[in-house]
C-alpha cells in the first residue's frame, strides 16, 4: 500500500497479542496513524482489498472485541509505547505532530450549550488519560467527573467498550459523550451528535467506523480530602446478618476480638459512606487481614486551594510517588515471572503479592493528614498498573430496591462476601491479585451493562496473575458467575447481572445456558434489537449500508451476538 498522510508501517505485521495475553492472531497489516486523512486512506485501501479495519491501542480489553487473522490493525500512538512494558511515554514531538491526540474546549455542539457548571471538551481518540489528567491539573477549571484509574489508556479505547468509574451519581464514559466523529466504511468523515443516535453511537465497540474524536461533557473542577484507610476485612464491608463466614475470617475475627456491636457499627459506617461519599471503592487482596477502603466526597475549589500539588506526586525520591509506583509495578511483573516465585504455592504467591500491595497503599486516619488534591488527580490515585499484566473478570450487578424504595445494601454485602468465600474455598488460589468493588449509577447507553439499574450498580471484579493456571482461573470465574447471577429482587425476580464487555466472560455458562445465549435471550434481548435498529438508522442516514459497514469494521463476537441471522 502507499504510505502517506501520517501512516507508518505496512511491512510484515507482528503477531497481535492483547495486554492480558487472552487474544492472539496474525493481522494482515499493523499501522500507526496520526492524521484523520491517514485514517481515511487506510479505510479506503482496506475497502479495495476487502479487508476489515480495527483500532487497537493499549489493548486492555480481555474479551475478543479485536480484529482477526489478516485484518488491518491501526493505532494512534507509537507501537512500542502501546505494547512494551515498562511503559514509556511518546516524546513530546509525537504529540506535536499528531492530529489524533489533543484536547480542546468547545462552546456548543449542534446548537446545544453545556449546562451550568459543565463544559464541552473535544478529545481526540488517541489522547491518553494521562494527557487529560495533566491538562486538567494545569487549567484547574474543568475535569472529567469520573474515569478508569489507569492513565495509560486512550479515550477511544476506554469509550468504545463502555467503561466506567466509581460513584453512585456516575454513569459510564459513553454517557458523557455529546458528539462522535468517525471515519465510515467509505472513508468519509461523519459526525453523530443527535442524543437519540448517541445512545448507540457513543458505545458501539468501533462497529460504526474508526472513531477519531469524542466530545465529552466535563464538570467544574472539584477538590477532595482523601482519607483512604485499611480496615479489618470483617469491618470494611461487614457480612450480611446470618452469613456463613469462612472459617479463616472467623479465626481472624476471634483473634482480633471483633464483637457483634463492632459489626453493627461497621454496617452503619458502610451505609453512611455509600449515602454520603461521591467516590466508592473497596479492595481486598487475597488472604489479607485488612481491606483497603477508598471513598471520598468532593467540594468546590476555594482560595485556599491555589497551592494544591499533583497526586501522587512525581518527585524521583518520593517513596509513594509516580516513579516509585511505576517501579513497583515493574518489579511485581518481574517477580510473578521469576522461576523461584512460581515454585511457591498459589496461596503463598497471592499472600506475598497482597502484603506488598497493602504496604504500598496509604492509610490516613487523622483529618489533619488528609490527602488534599483535585478530583482529576484523585481519580488516578495509582500508577504503574500498565507495567503489571494480569487477568480480569468483572460483573455489573443491579442494586435492588427495598420494599420502601431504598437501596438493598444486603445484596452489595452478599456479592462481596460470596467472592471472598469462594476464594477461601479454593485451595488452588485462582485469584492471586485482588477483589475490587465499586458502586456506580445506571446508564442511558443502549448496550451498557448498567442500563436499567435505577438504584445503582455493583461493579465487582477479580484479578489474577497471568501465570495462574488457566483452568483454575476459568473454573473460579464460573463459580463467581453462578453466584453473582443468582441474586433476586424483593419480588423474587432474577436481577439482570451482566459482565463488563471488556473483561473476561467468554466460555461461561449462565443459568444453564451459554453466556452468548444469556445475552441474546435474557439480559440484552430488547437492547440488541434497539441497538440494531438505531445502528442501521445512523448508517443509512449517512448514505451507507449495514452490510458494508460490518464488512469493514465488524467483529466475530459482536456480529454473532447482534447481527446473526435467526
Amino acid at each position: 500500500m502507499v504510505i502517506s498522510h501520517g501512516v507508518f508501517g505496512g511491512g510484515d505485521s507482528p503477531v497481535f497479542s492483547n495486554w492480558g495475553g487472552t487474544v492472539t492472531f496474525q493481522p494482515g497489516k499493523t499501522l500507526v496513524v496520526r492524521s484523520i486523512k491517514g485514517v481515511q486512506e487506510v479505510v479506503r485501501w482496506a475497502a479495495k482489498e476487502g479487508k476489515k479495519v480495527r483500532v487497537s491501542g493499549f489493548r486492555h480489553t480481555w474479551s475478543d472485541l479485536y480484529g482477526s487473522k489478516n485484518d488491518i490493525i491501526i493505532m494512534f500512538l507509537p507501537y512500542d509505547t502501546l505494547v512494551d512494558i515498562p511503559y514509556k511515554s511518546p516524546p513530546p514531538s509525537w504529540f506535536q505532530k499528531s492530529e489524533l491526540s489533543g484536547i480542546k474546549l468547545v462552546d456548543s455542539v449542534a446548537g446545544r450549550t453545556p449546562p451550568e457548571g459543565h463544559m464541552f471538551c473535544n478529545i481526540m481518540a488517541g489522547t491518553t488519560n494521562e494527557q487529560l489528567r495533566a491538562w486538567s491539573f494545569a487549567n484547574r477549571t474543568w475535569c472529567i467527573p469520573f474515569n478508569v484509574i489507569m492513565v495509560e489508556i486512550t479515550f477511544g479505547g476506554s469509550n468504545a467498550p463502555i467503561c466506567h468509574g466509581s460513584g453512585l451519581s456516575t454513569t459510564t464514559l459513553s454517557d458523557l459523550v455529546v458528539e462522535v466523529q468517525y471515519v465510515d466504511a467509505k472513508g468519509d468523515l461523519q459526525i453523530v451528535n443527535d442524543p437519540a443516535e448517541l445512545r448507540a453511537a457513543s458505545g458501539c465497540f468501533g462497529l460504526l467506523g474508526v472513531v477519531v474524536s469524542l466530545t465529552l461533557q466535563l464538570d467544574t473542577m472539584g477538590v477532595t480530602d482523601m482519607m483512604p484507610v485499611k480496615k479489618h476485612v470483617a469491618l470494611a464491608i461487614p457480612p450480611p446478618e446470618g452469613y456463613q463466614i469462612p472459617d479463616e475470617v472467623r479465626s481472624m475475627m476471634k483473634a482480633d476480638g471483633i464483637t457483634e456491636k463492632q459489626l453493627a457499627q461497621a454496617k452503619e459506617e458502610f451505609i453512611q459512606r455509600i449515602e454520603k461519599d461521591y467516590y466508592l471503592e473497596w479492595f481486598w487482596f487475597p488472604y489479607q487481614r485488612d481491606c483497603w477502603v477508598n471513598t471520598w466526597s468532593k467540594r468546590s475549589i476555594n482560595s485556599s486551594d491555589v497551592n494544591i500539588q499533583n497526586y501522587p506526586g512525581d518527585g524521583f525520591l518520593q517513596p509513594d510517588g509516580v516513579t516509585a509506583q511505576n517501579i513497583q509495578g515493574t518489579l511485581a511483573q518481574a517477580v510473578v515471572n521469576f522461576p523461584v516465585f512460581k515454585w511457591l504455592s498459589g496461596q503463598d504467591q497471592a499472600y506475598i503479592l497482597g502484603r506488598a500491595a497493602m504496604w504500598s497503599l496509604p492509610h490516613v486516619t487523622n483529618p489533619a493528614n488528609a490527602i488534599k488534591t483535585f478530583v482529576s488527580e484523585a481519580l488516578h490515585f495509582r500508577r504503574g498498573i500498565q507495567n503489571f499484566r494480569c487477568l480480569d473478570s468483572e460483573w455489573e450487578i443491579p442494586i435492588p430496591k427495598t420494599t420502601s424504595g431504598g437501596k438493598d445494601y444486603t445484596t452489595i454485602q452478599k456479592a462481596w462476601w460470596d467472592a471472598i468465600t469462594i476464594m477461601y474455598s479454593r485451595k488452588d488460589a485462582p485469584v492471586r491479585v485482588a477483589l475490587e468493588m465499586r458502586l456506580t449509577g445506571g446508564s442511558n447507553v443502549i448496550l451498557a451493562p448498567q442500563k436499567g439499574n435505577e438504584a445503582g450498580t455493583i461493579s465487582i471484579e477479580v484479578l489474577t496473575t497471568t501465570t495462574t493456571p488457566k483452568d483454575n482461573w476459568k473454573s473460579c470465574l464460573q463459580e463467581l458467575a453462578d453466584k453473582w447471577t443468582s441474586y433476586t429482587d424483593n419480588d423474587g425476580k432474577l436481577l439482570n447481572a451482566r459482565p463488563h464487555w471488556a473483561k473476561q466472560w467468554s466460555g461461561l455458562t449462565v443459568r444453564k445456558m451459554p453466556i452468548e445465549k444469556y445475552f441474546r435471550e435474557v439480559v440484552y434481548k430488547e437492547a440488541f434489537g434497539e441497538f440494531k435498529e438505531q445502528f442501521g438508522n445512523i448508517i443509512r442516514k449517512r448514505g451507507g449500508t449495514v452490510e458494508e459497514t460490518l464488512k469493514r469494521f465488524g467483529t466475530a463476537t459482536m456480529e454473532g451476538l447482534i447481527f446473526a441471522k435467526a
